[in-house]
């Protein structure tokens, strides 16, 4: 039964890891969310370095959303062009990862309740 709990504890550090890692990632796309008003580019460089990481590649749905804040209509910038805008998807996919963070601490207590 020890190879059991072993790969139990595996899965317990897997999420616990990801939650930290999700949880980092809400405070800089908080951070990001005011930032932009300060400086647009800025904020656009920020945002298009998150988009690169694996971790926010690995979660469509914060992704898609993040990518929203990229271009807008008629290709626009909305970082530079439309900070509010950019503003307002930011605190939505905040949201987002908050949904994914709960997410994440059921599984945990999940785990946690089979040991």
């Amino acid at each position: 039964m020890s190879w059991m709990k072993k790969v139990s504890a595996s899965d317990r550090i897997r999420v616990e890891k990801n939650i930290n890692r999700l949880e980092y990632l809400r405070s800089q796309v908080h951070d990001l969310a005011f930032f932009v008003m300060s400086s647009q580019s800025g904020g656009l460089q920020a945002l298009s370095s998150l988009l690169e990481t694996s971790l926010v590649k690995g979660r469509d749905r914060v992704h898609a959303k993040m990518e929203q804040a990229m271009v807008g209509e008629n290709n626009q910038k909305l970082a530079l062009d439309a900070p509010h805008r950019f503003q307002t998807i930011m605190l939505e996919a905040e949201e987002l990862i908050n949904v994914e963070i709960a997410e994440e601490k059921k599984s945990l207590r999940d785990i946690l309740g089979d040991q």
